[in-house]
């Protein structure tokens, strides 16, 4: 068997670049993941004002599916003035009206992070985007890899 040395460096070499950037992926989605268990540990509950509704589509496939993300105003635990800010997670349909209330939770840290009340405890979903692009990166490194392998015992031995 003859080892064609470029075509082999270039196709290992690609190989360690898809598990590194899969390796980067999967970090990125932990850490996204720990900060919202995070933010549901320390989180404060409080009474909030809708005061507008921003729809935005997430379009897989053909059909797009809007998510609804509140906007809303109310005063922190020892605050005086009031702190507007848009929700983190959308809200479950049918989304709420301007001037209707609601239950968030806020970072007291940083009071612009809001989540809504009525999704607290679902933080299996944080990350989620990053783990699927890990998964991908990895499945890319091992069909790379698997190329390699044709090419080295099949093509090259031949």
């Amino acid at each position: 068997m003859k080892i064609h040395y470029v075509p082999t460096l270039l196709l290992v070499g690609t190989t360690l670049l898809f598990l590194l950037l899969a390796a980067g992926l999967l970090l990125k989605g932990r850490s996204v993941r720990h900060r919202a268990r995070t933010f549901r540990s320390r989180a404060v509950d409080a009474a909030a004002t809708v005061v507008a509704i921003e729809a935005k589509d997430l379009s897989l496939g053909s059909s797009p599916d809007t998510r609804y993300f509140p906007r809303v105003s109310f005063v922190p635990d020892g605050a005086s003035e009031p702190v507007e800010a848009l929700t983190l997670t959308d809200v479950p349909a049918p989304p709420p009206r301007v001037g209707d209330q609601i239950e968030v939770a806020y970072d007291p840290e940083h009071p612009d992070r809001v989540d809504v009340r009525a999704t607290e405890g679902t933080v299996e979903g944080a990350g989620r985007t990053w783990f699927i692009l890990a998964l991908l990166a990895a499945l890319t490194a091992a069909g790379v890899a698997a190329a390699w392998v044709v090419l080295a015992f099949v093509v090259w031995t031949s």
